[in-house]
């Protein structure tokens, strides 16, 4: 018997790994192009992110988020932790939100003072 609870305690207790679903949380038909600057850098896992703000022309600033793969991945694809930093303009493309926020899945960035191209995920990749 207490082989069984021990059994039925590690199995309650064992974590559970959830992943969700890109299409869940982005409109693949829906494709935002931001021209901003970079105000913050998350090179890390699950998911890395760069936020840029843009100043519309009535000159409303607004910071976008964007999300791409984990910086595992990114480090394959060629990207360096010091690739972008703060204060760099960049030209930044991807799906937006399906809640209409300010938040978008990264597909591409480029930075045009240099030509340096990130590439997120694939335009053809929805998960």
């Amino acid at each position: 018997m207490n082989k069984l609870i021990v059994i039925l305690l590690s199995l309650i207790a064992a974590p559970v790994f959830a992943h969700h679903s890109f299409l869940s949380i982005y409109d693949q038909d829906s494709l935002e192009v931001i021209e901003g600057v970079v105000t913050e850098v998350w090179f890390e896992n699950p998911h890395s992110r760069v936020y840029v703000e843009a100043t519309d022309a009535s000159g409303t600033k607004t910071v976008w988020e964007s999300e791409t793969y984990p910086r595992n991945i990114l480090v394959r694809r060629g990207w360096n932790h010091n690739d972008l930093k703060e204060g760099d303009a960049v030209i930044l493309t991807g799906r937006q939100a399906r809640n209409g926020s300010n938040r978008v899945q990264m597909l591409t960035i480029t930075r045009p003072s240099d030509g340096w191209e990130g590439v997120g995920f694939d335009s053809d990749s929805i998960d």
